[in-house]
């Protein structure tokens, strides 16, 4: 209940500085390096506000750093975009040429924070051309960077043009290319032609509802004003440096489910990496895992509370033991297989994301629906059960193996 306990006690003030933290930099976090290009009229800028927001390229967060590019850093997210100028038939080569000494120059920098860790190529589907000197500019001049191509405005597109404009790209064997995903930024069609799940044609719209029935997988799809984007967001982060995964999670406001998906991953390699020693240093990684949980919901100021409080308890509970006694349990807990000591890890890392992920949830939807912030209506794991909860954890970590408990009580209330 610890979590629970500094949220309630702090939660008027969580309130106010949910408005204001986006301004906060995660000092310890790199930045991750994103580069959009794409001919003109493909839809860069509603791709960057769909996923960022609408505010993330406001003038003053601009700085022009050659004829066609500008770096954008907005004060409120942790991310930098390297937005292109549209890519033009006819005056491509001034464009490769400029692209070609931006990268030049910032893969001369010793420092892979300083490069470009992903590029986001964007195609209009709906026309489905891919010119030669596109396939230039990602063959010479990305390359190796990873780049994911982007077919936005998927929805006005059939099935067909959308599989031909696949086959297109993948045809030309790039060897930098991780992923071809299919967008739609700001929906003009909502009955589209094709499966969301399967890409089938085969499929019909009910348009009082906005509903979408596959008859091929029988998926039903609710329309809704954009597409894909959770699946691209996916998929960059699993791109990026590992330094710049929590980050770029923590810029982007389409998915919640994607920073819990990584919290369950950093859970889980702690839990079963952590090894327990007579003089309990590894009790700073226990503390380090509990920071970067907060840090990847954003509340890094809290989690630096959190984890000193626990870290300081834990280490003076230790050491509160004879050297005996430690050595004992270091000597059960080896024959166990670490069972005990990961257990343990594990459940602490299961109640720590809960109510990060609860509180996230509840901040979000007063913000989606324009309420104020009103204190009183956040509702919080009971931390009475906090004891309950552990024994039954721990059981079923003995039962079942950590990963699977993990996995198991990852989402109990």
């Amino acid at each position: 209940g610890a979590v629970e306990q500094v949220i309630a006690d702090d939660i008027e003030s969580i309130s106010v500085r949910f408005n204001h933290m986006f301004g906060e930099c995660v000092e310890r976090v790199q930045k991750p390096n994103v580069l959009i290009a794409g001919v003109t009229g493909c839809g860069k800028s509603s791709l960057v506000n769909a996923v960022f927001g609408e505010e993330v390229a406001a003038v003053s967060d601009c700085v022009p750093l050659t004829m066609h590019f500008t770096r954008i850093e907005p004060p409120d997210r942790p991310i930098v975009i390297y937005d292109s100028r549209g890519l033009e038939d006819g005056h491509h080569e001034e464009f490769i040429a400029d692209t070609r000494s931006l990268f030049a120059e910032l893969r001369g920098k010793q420092q892979l924070q300083h490069h470009i860790h992903v590029v986001w190529y964007v195609v209009n589907a709906a026309c489905g051309r891919f010119e030669p000197f596109e396939e230039q500019l990602v063959r010479s001049v990305f390359a190796p960077t990873p780049v994911l191509f982007i077919l936005n405005k998927a929805d006005v597109a059939s099935a067909a043009q959308l599989q031909q404009l696949s086959a297109l790209i993948t045809s030309h064997r790039f060897e930098s290319c991780k992923g071809i995903v299919r967008v739609a930024a700001s929906r003009k069609n909502y009955s589209q032609g094709w499966c969301g799940r399967c890409g089938s044609d085969e499929v019909t719209f009910k348009r009082s509802t906005r509903q979408l029935f596959c008859d091929e997988c029988e998926a039903v799809e609710e329309m809704e004003e954009t597409f894909g984007l959770p699946l691209l967001i996916e998929t960059t982060a699993r791109l990026l440096p590992e330094l710049a995964k929590e980050a770029f999670l923590y810029a982007q406001v389409q998915s919640l489910q994607e920073k819990d998906r990584h919290a369950l991953e950093l859970v889980k390699h702690y839990a079963t990496n952590i090894c327990m020693d007579v003089g309990g240093s590894a009790l700073n990684e226990v503390g380090e895992m509990v920071g970067r949980v907060f840090i990847l919901w954003g509340w890094n100021y809290l989690g630096y509370q959190v984890s000193s409080n626990l870290m300081k308890e834990m280490r003076d509970e230790y050491k509160t033991q004879e050297l005996s006694v430690r050595l004992a349990m270091i000597a059960a807990d080896t024959i166990m297989k670490r069972k005990l000591s990961r257990s343990v890890i594990a459940c602490l890392g299961v109640m720590v994301n809960r109510p990060l992920r609860q509180l996230s949830e509840q901040l979000l939807r007063f913000v989606e629906r324009d309420e104020r912030l009103d204190p009183s209506n956040f509702r919080l794991p009971d931390a009475s059960q906090a004891d309950h909860f552990a024994d039954e954890f721990m059981q079923a970590a003995f039962d079942m193996g950590i990963s699977a408990a993990i996995d198991a009580y990852w989402y109990q209330p």
